[in-house]
């Protein structure tokens, strides 16, 4: 049977609250890792809905090519005075 928007709603919110009794007495660092863990979630959905997958994929793909072109550009730095052009 579907849950309705109201029990939907209640298992949240326990949820919510669970997840607050249950970080009580831990130590600042550890508190500090679930905040980047919830900020990172948070991220990661609100990009997903902005996001089609094949705009991943490119923006990946462009990411790669700006990093083997730093890569290349690094490997032949001063390649034609080393290496001059003859006829």
């Amino acid at each position: 049977m579907p849950l309705s928007m109201l029990d939907r709603q209640i298992n949240k919110l326990e949820m919510e609250k669970t997840i607050l009794e249950e970080s009580k007495g831990l130590s600042v660092s550890a508190l500090r890792e679930i905040l980047d863990f919830v900020r990172f979630i948070k991220s990661k959905r609100m990009n997903e809905g902005r996001m089609e997958p094949i705009d991943n994929v490119k923006r990946e793909l462009s990411e790669l090519d700006k990093a083997s072109l730093t890569h290349l550009e690094a490997e032949f730095k001063d390649y034609k005075e080393l290496y001059p052009y003859e006829q």
